[in-house]
């Protein structure tokens, strides 16, 4: 980039803080560090007045976490970097909506490829914001349902995780069938549903290599073999014999 990257740092913690200033002093030539904030109020003034390319948001904060900040934003005007101590559901929310995140304490190797990728994105002008729409959707505790951003030309459609019938693998990508008939492809891999939908509570199971299937449409199964599902569109399923056990256990639940 011919400009610098204006940055800032947004933790409660100055332990913390120190610590990543003292880190991005290796990418001086590209980052340029304009401000830190230790809350999420703070920050919001901060932003406002450097317009950053990109922010380093602590997840785990007093009164107001991280992802509060981004949903301040009508459109989210920067790139994120989220830095937090571990935490599986933040953690795979983030993961699954294709966003960065650094695991504390940073390691320099860690910190080297986020500030890569990130230069990469800012430099083509890529749009994140989908991404943001994702995540916020996911981590609302307001919402009792999950919701998945797709691409639909050049707006975004959140699909409600209860209107999805199922999910099928096309290589690196998915067709997910939702329950009026509507097929949308997102650049998924199954596993990736698998794991965000991945809980004893949740009504998605894997029945083969390339199916993901809501067991609220299931219509009819059979237990010899093979063992066949059909799903409330009509449409048929075979469950490999791997899977079998784990999905009529699933079923009995």
């Amino acid at each position: 980039m011919e400009n610098k990257i204006k940055c800032i740092i947004v933790d409660d913690e100055s332990n913390s803080r120190i610590v990543l200033k003292s880190l991005l002093k290796k990418y001086s030539h590209m980052i340029d560090l304009v401000g830190e904030a230790q809350n999420v109020e703070a920050a919001y003034e901060l932003i406002n007045v450097y317009n950053p390319h990109l922010v380093f948001l602590d997840i785990q904060m007093p009164k107001a976490n991280g992802f509060s900040l981004l949903g301040k934003f009508e459109k989210v005007p920067f790139e994120v970097i989220f830095v937090t101590s571990y935490d599986k559901y933040a953690i795979n929310a983030i993961k699954f909506s294709a966003l960065d995140y650094l695991l504390k304490p940073i390691e320099l190797d860690d910190l080297e490829i986020a500030v890569n990728k990130a230069a990469e994105r800012i430099n083509e002008k890529k749009n994140v914001q989908p991404q943001i729409i994702n995540l916020l959707h996911s981590l609302n505790d307001e919402h009792n349902e999950r919701k998945i951003a797709v691409h639909m030309a050049d707006s975004v459609k959140l699909l409600e995780e209860k209107s999805i019938i199922y999910i099928e693998a096309d290589g690196s990508y998915c067709h997910i069938t939702i329950n009026n008939g509507e097929r949308f492809i997102t650049s998924k891999y199954l596993k990736d549903f698998e794991d965000y939908f991945g809980s004893d509570s949740s009504h998605f199971v894997r029945i083969s290599k390339s199916v993901l299937l809501n067991i609220k449409y299931i219509s009819r199964y059979t237990k010899g073999e093979p063992c066949i599902i059909e799903m409330s569109d009509r449409k048929n399923f075979e469950v490999s014999r791997r899977k079998k056990q784990e999905v009529l256990e699933k079923l009995k639940k």
